[in-house]
């Protein structure tokens, strides 16, 4: 596992990999170097370090993995504070249903007493034309 120049922390997973490839005189003629960037979690600094490629192969997999755990985390906490939000946008719509029938009674009542007093009023413009002795005047 390579280490930190400036303190020496251990650091397991890098933040960038690449492979350079050599020509050899072996029958297989190439050789895959792997190389990693690192950000030490102690004091932050970035270096460049040599891996082995199964070791660098099994460090990426292993970062992936902890990548996936924090997503699968956020996600979770996402979850809950949707199904937080819902809830309450339940109770907020169930309290607004509420409200919409009460005005619905307010105003059908104010109907109902608008229409008795132009029915009075009828009545009353009636008795009037009775008194006066006026016919069918439109008022």
């Amino acid at each position: 596992m390579p280490k930190c120049p400036k303190c020496g922390t251990e650091v397991d997973i890098p933040f960038k990999t690449w492979y350079v490839s050599r020509k050899t005189s072996e029958p297989q003629g190439t050789v895959r170097i792997g190389f990693g960037m690192f950000k030490c979690p102690q004091c932050e600094n970035k270096f460049r370090a040599g891996a082995k490629i199964e070791e660098e192969k099994e460090l990426r997999i292993k970062g992936v993995a902890e990548e996936i755990k924090g997503i699968e985390v956020e996600l979770v906490n996402t979850l809950k504070n949707l199904r937080e939000k819902l809830k309450t946008l339940h109770t907020e719509r169930s309290n607004l249903l509420l409200e919409i029938d009460e005005l619905k009674k307010m105003a059908e009542s104010k109907a109902d007493a608008l229409e008795s007093e132009i029915g009075m009023l009828k009545e009353e413009v009636e008795s009037l034309k009775q008194l006066l002795g006026v016919g069918d005047l439109d008022i």
